[in-house]
């Protein structure tokens, strides 16, 4: 009878266990395919007001889009606002939601001085490739994955600055695949 249970129980357990899905098996797969550079990755932000920090009312919107080269040297970007006036700049930032961060990346312009646009932007705001030649402060002289990375773990964000709101009108937290 004990045989019988054990035999049993065990049966149970293998049918249990091959059930069960690894999220760490996906990630280590996309982390090789990354260092391998066989897989394209897509990021995006939707920004807004009410994700600075601190949040304010702004009626001006905007989504950031982004995609890694394969080969993992490029990562080509659009940010797309509506309703937003007197645009000075906007920038990849380092940073948790809810948190201010250094800036890491330049998008619009694409490297200072500012320039402002004036009146109401609607559109595209920047579009271009970011490769390791454009990553700023600790990132300078780091290959592109180091920004990736951080992309990856949601510790980025996009920020577009105005005359209005000079630490940032609308903010999105970047997120991944």
């Amino acid at each position: 009878m004990k045989n019988l249970v054990f035999y049993t129980m065990l049966a149970v357990m293998v049918v249990l266990s091959s059930c069960e899905t690894s999220n760490t098996d996906e990630v280590l797969q996309d982390e090789a395919a990354l260092k391998s550079g066989k897989k394209v990755m897509n990021f995006r932000a939707h920004l807004s007001g009410d994700q600075e920090a601190p949040p304010n009312e702004s009626i001006a919107q905007g989504q950031a889009i982004f995609q890694l080269s394969k080969d993992g040297t490029e990562l080509s970007y659009k940010l797309i606002v509506a309703n937003i006036d007197n645009v000075r700049m906007a920038h990849i930032h380092v940073g948790a939601a809810g948190t201010n961060g250094p800036v890491r990346v330049w998008l619009y312009p694409s490297a200072p001085p500012m320039m402002v646009i004036p009146g109401t932007t609607n559109g595209i705001l920047a579009e271009g490739v970011i490769t390791a030649a454009n990553l700023l402060g600790p990132l300078a002289g780091q290959p592109l994955s180091a920004l990736v990375e951080l992309m990856q773990a949601g510790n980025t964000y996009v920020n577009v600055h105005t005359d209005a709101y000079p630490p940032g009108e609308i903010r999105g937290q970047i997120f991944g695949n």
